[in-house]
């Protein structure tokens, strides 16, 4: 899995959106069982530590929102583009470093 590679794919304008959309709904699907897996670890936190479970619990879970679906398309999305275009992309990108 080339992290950079799927970035670089969810970036370019010639892979199909709905080969984006399907990645980035892969990515969601895992953060929201994990969100569940969550639950009850977060409950605890809570009750333990008041203001700094719920706070930092409400920050992470923003951030884990956000970011966590978009690393995890950049893994899964050079799986669900035709072989020939992630071929094309990673040859050009080859080229621009200078390999």
């Amino acid at each position: 899995m080339n992290i950079r590679l799927g970035y670089r794919l969810l970036r370019d304008h010639r892979v199909p959106i709905r080969a984006k959309l399907m990645a980035l709904g892969i990515g969601a699907a895992c953060i929201g069982a994990l969100e569940v897996l969550e639950l009850p670890l977060e409950g605890v936190l809570a009750a333990i530590l008041p203001l700094i479970g719920i706070t930092g619990d409400i920050a992470f879970d923003g951030a884990e929102a956000i970011v966590g679906p978009v690393i995890i398309a950049t893994m899964v999305l050079q799986y669900l583009v035709p072989p020939s275009l992630v071929q094309q992309i990673r040859a050009e990108e080859e080229r621009q470093r200078g390999f």
